[in-house]
């Protein structure tokens, strides 16, 4: 009979082992499930938070205070947009956010609804070419060349933008020209591509 017993009970601590083992993997498993989700769910989250950033921008209070700083808010809006990051809606509200950053003069030489309609036809031409606006970097503070004439104040930058289509990588160099206005803030006169492109296969370096 006590044999017995003892027997029984080691039984009954083997299982209660198991079980507590169990418990253990499907906690560990669920703990990881979660922080694989929280990681998705805010990598999501940065990703929205810069195209809400840039719907919601207040140019009011918060205009780029430099040449460098004004182009370099200009190219985030052009690479989140040909990038389809914003939605059909919303592009009306990028493109009204993008010529707050413009000269008067650009503005009359573009209407509004000429201007969207631009930036949807480059949209589409860059899905049709499969291309995807990796990045872009502008030139630095000393690269700037200012002048003034008839009493404005003028700038010219350079940006190098960097594209991927297909399985190269290509880059090319853009001049933007700004003046500033009467309330001082540096507004977007126009920009050009220059004569220089690199194309490379992609991963290759200089």
């Amino acid at each position: 009979m006590r044999e017995k017993g003892t027997a029984g009970k080691t039984g009954t601590g083997i299982k209660g082992f198991t079980m507590a083992v169990l418990l253990m993997v499907i906690a560990g498993l669920s703990y990881y499930t979660y922080l694989n989700n929280k990681a998705t769910t805010e990598k999501e989250s940065a990703k929205m938070s810069e195209t809400q950033q840039l719907l919601e921008y207040n140019f009011v209070d918060a205009y780029p205070k430099t040449v460098r700083e004004t182009v370099k808010l200009h190219c985030k809006y052009l690479k989140n947009a040909y990038n389809e990051a914003f939605t059909e809606d919303e592009l009306f509200t990028v493109n009204k956010q993008i010529r707050q950053m413009f000269d008067d003069e650009l503005l009359e030489y573009n209407p509004q609804e000429q201007q969207l309609q631009g930036l949807k036809d480059e949209i589409a031409r860059y899905k049709e070419n499969k291309q995807k606006f990796i990045g872009y970097k502008v030139a630095e503070s000393s690269q700037i060349k200012y002048n003034t004439r008839n009493d404005k104040e003028y700038a010219k930058i350079r940006v190098t933008i960097t594209l991927q289509v297909g399985t190269t990588n290509q880059t090319a160099d853009e001049e933007y020209i700004l003046r500033k206005d009467e309330e001082g803030r540096w507004k977007i006169l126009g920009w050009q591509a220059e004569n220089n492109q690199t194309i490379r296969a992609k991963g290759e370096t200089d």
